[in-house]
Parts: C-alpha cells; sequence; structure tokens
C-alpha cells in the first residue's frame, strides 16, 4: 500500500475515447461531449473509423493514429473488442484504460467470464492498469473530467467510490445539492484490477482528499480492502455504505457487478474494526458524509438542542437519546442570562429550549443556542429551524430569513459545530415551497450542514461524535 500513483488517472493530460460516436445517446458521445463541456485541459482523441469529428473534436480510426501520448483512454465498445484495445494501450505506452464496457462476468455467462479474466491476463501482461469493466470511470471537477456533461463543475475534498454508476450519479447530485463538494469519483464496477482497497489507499494520502465516501456490494479481495480502508480511516473519516446486506439483495449484487456481498454482521465488524463509519442506506450515506465534511467532528456526546415547537423539542429529545447522545441542563450562568432577560422564563427553559414558551419574553431560540454553545458545557448543537411556524404569520418571508441570517450568525461564532434542521418542502402552498427551498439553499451555499429532520441530524452527531 498505497501501490501505484493514480494521479494520471484522475488528472490525465490527454484522453481518447474508443468507440467516441455522433449518436447523442449514447456514452462514446457522452464521455467526448463532457470533456468538451468541462474544458478539458488537455488533448481529447475520439476514435471512430467511420467519423471525422465527435463533439467538436477530430476524430482519429485507431489508438495507434493518435499523434501525441495519452494517459487514459476510456473504452465503449462490446466486450469481444476489448483485448485489441488492451494490446494497444501497452504499445502505445498508455497507463489507464477504463472500461465503459460491460457484459461480462457480472452476466454470470461462462464465455463472458472467461473473456474478462482475458482481458485481466493481457492487461497485467502490457502493464496497463483497467478501471472497470462495467464502470462509469472518473469524475473529477479540477481536473475537467466527468463521466456526465451534467454534473457539477464546482469541486472540493470529498472523494466518492462507488461499485454501481447510477448509485454514484445519485451520490453526486443529492450531494451536492446538500452543500458537498466532490473532488475524487470513481465508478469501478467489476473491480478487475483496480479494486476499492487499492483506490483507498491511494486516497488515505491524496491532499486534495478530506472526506471519503463509498458504496460497496462486496469485494473480491477481502484483506486488500480492510488495509486500504484501514489505512485511510487512520487519516481521515471514511463513509461506506454497505449495499446486499440482505439475501435479495446480495443475490441483485451478483448480477449487477458479480459482487460477492458476503454475511451482513461480519461486514458490520470489519467496518468497525478498520475505524470507519457505517452507513445502511443512501440517506444516512449522504448525512454522514456532510457532517463530516462541513462540521468540526464533535470532541463529545454532549448536544445542546434549540429551536422549534414544544413537540419538536420532544421528537429532539427522542432522537438524542435513540443515538445515545446526552441533552445537560442549561448550566447556572446561562440561566443567570435568562433571568436577567426573563426573569419568569429561568427555570422553566430547559434543553432542548422549546421556542414556543419564548413568545414575547426578547429571547430567541438562536440567542439561547449562542448561549449554551459558549458555555464550555456542550460539544455540540442542533438548531431547529422551525418554519413551519413562521410561515403561518405575517410577513413570513421576512420573518423566516431574518431569523435564518441570525441563526447562520450564531453557528458561524459558535465554538462547537452545529447541525441545522430545515425539514423537506411538503407543503402544498406554492410561495411556501419556494421560500423554503430559497432559504435551504442560501443555508448551504454559507456552507452549513442542514438536515432535513432533527432525527437525522442526531444521527449524524451520534456516529461522528467519539463513543
Amino acid at each position: 500500500m498505497p501501490g501505484q500513483d493514480l494521479h494520471r488517472l484522475f488528472s490525465p493530460r490527454a484522453v481518447a475515447v474508443v468507440g467516441a460516436s455522433t449518436n447523442v445517446d449514447s456514452a462514446g458521445h457522452d464521455y467526448v461531449r463532457a470533456l468538451r463541456e468541462f474544458a478539458f485541459e488537455g488533448e481529447v482523441y475520439p476514435i471512430n473509423r467511420r467519423a471525422d469529428e465527435v463533439a467538436g473534436y477530430r476524430a482519429y480510426g485507431s489508438l495507434g493514429d493518435v499523434p501525441g501520448a495519452v494517459d487514459l483512454v476510456i473504452c465503449c465498445i462490446p466486450a469481444n473488442g476489448v483485448p485489441d484495445v488492451v494490446d494497444a494501450c501497452g504499445e502505445a505506452g498508455i497507463p489507464f484504460l477504463h472500461l465503459f464496457t460491460g457484459r461480462l462476468s457480472e452476466t454470470g455467462d461462462t464465455q463472458a467470464v472467461a473473456l474478462e479474466e482475458e482481458i485481466e491476463a493481457r492487461a497485467k501482461a502490457r502493464g496497463v492498469r483497467l478501471l472497470g469493466p462495467n464502470g462509469m470511470g472518473v469524475y473529477h471537477p479540477a481536473g475537467r473530467i466527468a463521466f456526465r456533461p451534467d454534473l457539477p463543475r464546482a469541486g472540493g475534498g470529498v472523494a466518492f467510490l462507488s461499485q454501481s454508476g447510477n448509485n454514484a450519479v445519485e451520490v453526486v447530485i443529492r450531494g451536492a445539492a446538500r452543500g458537498l463538494r466532490f473532488g475524487k469519483v470513481a465508478n469501478y464496477g467489476n473491480g478487475l484490477d483496480l479494486t476499492p482497497g487499492e483506490l483507498l489507499a491511494w486516497l488515505a494520502d491524496d491532499p486534495e482528499t478530506a472526506v471519503i465516501g463509498a458504496y460497496v456490494e462486496g469485494v473480491a479481495d477481502g484483506r486488500g480492502f480492510y488495509e486500504g480502508l484501514r489505512r485511510a480511516a487512520a487519516r481521515k473519516p471514511v463513509i461506506i455504505q454497505k449495499a446486499g446486506r440482505s439475501a435479495e439483495g446480495a443475490g441483485a449484487a451478483a448480477s449487477h457487478t458479480a459482487a460477492l456481498a458476503g454475511e451482513a454482521a461480519i461486514w458490520s465488524g470489519m467496518l468497525r474494526q478498520a475505524g470507519a463509519i457505517e452507513a445502511r442506506s443512501q440517506e444516512q450515506l449522504l448525512d454522514l458524509m456532510v457532517g463530516a465534511s462541513l462540521l468540526e467532528r464533535p470532541g463529545g456526546r454532549r448536544v445542546a438542542v434549540a429551536g422549534g415547537g414544544g413537540g419538536r423539542s420532544v421528537q429532539s429529545a427522542d432522537a438524542c437519546a435513540a443515538q445515545g447522545l446526552a441533552l445537560p441542563p442549561l448550566p447556572a450562568d446561562v440561566r443567570e442570562r435568562v433571568a436577567e432577560r426573563a426573569p419568569t422564563l429561568a427555570d422553566w427553559v430547559r434543553n432542548p429550549v422549546d421556542q414556543s414558551i419564548l413568545a414575547g419574553s426578547g429571547l430567541s431560540a438562536n440567542g439561547l443556542l449562542a448561549m449554551m454553545a459558549g458555555s464550555g458545557v456542550y460539544d455540540a448543537g442542533i438548531a431547529n429551524v422551525g418554519e413551519e411556524w413562521f410561515l403561518g404569520r405575517p410577513e413570513a418571508e421576512g420573518r423566516l430569513r431574518h431569523a435564518c441570517t441570525r441563526l447562520r450568525e450564531a453557528v458561524e461564532a459558535s465554538p462547537i459545530p452545529i447541525a441545522v434542521v430545515l425539514g423537506a418542502t411538503e407543503m402544498t402552498v406554492e410561495w411556501q415551497r419556494r421560500l423554503v427551498d430559497s432559504v435551504r439553499e442560501e443555508l448551504i451555499e454559507t456552507g452549513l450542514a442542514v438536515f432535513p429532520t432533527v432525527e437525522r441530524a442526531a444521527f449524524a452527531l451520534g456516529r461522528l461524535a467519539p463513543r
């Protein structure tokens, strides 16, 4: 570990696309178009015997016709043509070959399995590293490369590995909407050569990567995966969603990426031993990546909670208790400050803070949360926006935006990490939906970690805080 330097896989200086197509509804067109739309700075060589150009780039009949050195080849042709592509890469000294090509071992067909084994053998003999097959490849905004032209252009420090292509797209798009900024993303498919273990080990030392997430259905090299995972988790937060936990899911994984899913309990124990954080759904994966990326890791498990009405405060208490988080009462100095402002509330307010009892007192939930955060008693906070109350008041937009501005100021000044809870837009009134969406986007754009429910915020804090 960490094995070969993979820098040129994610930041190639020149890319060739074998099977580049003028058909705009094909992968062979999308890869070339993505390089164009991401303003890839190196040379792009579409390989197509029948076209003069693809997506504005001059096309070439074969890899042997390409006039310059290439770091990465993306292959979109049928499986039976891949061995010749491997040989051509070896002859040209091309270090990396990404195989979008599928219909190999994941089909279970004996001839397809044998062909995949031949591809692997030829690649090893030629010194060509393979990503895939049956995978969408790499997305690296800083390297101006993507496997789809519609992916976000903004880059950051979140790396993501996925055995599933569609899952990789979903996580990138949904994660970007939650404020995640992705750096190196790889969909490795069948993982024939470059395995998730090797990718994890390399990302462990990658200076661009601060947080690693992964979606894994199964691995062929269990020891290598564990060693790579342990190496990465010792250096930065690593969140793993292990899919195929059920018998039905394991069967689906086998036909999807030829994955051996394994026993759920064994996987959970291995992830825990390696120091990784386990997610059991895409929602948990995203919540944990948001927490790890946008919040400082809590130093303990004592939480201050404020905002929302009485029902929300009770639910917040239940959510924290379910995650093993403690809710210490307001410390004496905070109670004294409350007594100075609102004497009748000094012995009534508790943690979680019920916003509804503060009405008319001159105190706000945001102000109380700021006091609690600075008291030294708490390790983390949860701020419930309580948007439904604002939506029913006169001048709803101005009030909600003002409250969120104060909340943002309190979070930015806080010495402890604070997760913000702003619900999903599940209202039927159009202006309310637009307002809540707009407020959420503003909070996320300023770098806040926003969660749709208090249960999901408490889950993220509970998994990220030390035990």
